[in-house]
């Protein structure tokens, strides 16, 4: 018989570290994206952006809503911190 409670205990909180730094890899992934998008979009317009400059810059209503999404992964609470 193997102690499955301490086993278990140690699974559980292994796959909970992997969800984290997944959750983590993600949003700097993110991010990087959106540092590029707002980069670009300050050397094309000479000035310091806001959001909504980022937003209605996208090409269409699909970029719109991903760069919608960018900024929410920005604005969320990262856990830990």
């Amino acid at each position: 018989m193997r102690g499955s409670d301490f086993c278990d205990e140690v699974a559980r909180e292994l796959q909970a570290s992997y969800d984290v730094l997944a959750g983590d890899h993600a949003r700097v992934v993110a991010l990087e994206e959106l540092e590029r998008l707002a980069l670009d979009l300050a050397a094309e317009l000479r000035r310091p952006l806001t959001v909504f400059d980022v937003i209605r810059a996208a090409r269409d209503p699909g970029e719109k809503a991903r760069r919608m999404e960018l900024v929410r992964v920005l604005r969320r609470p990262t856990p830990g911190v």
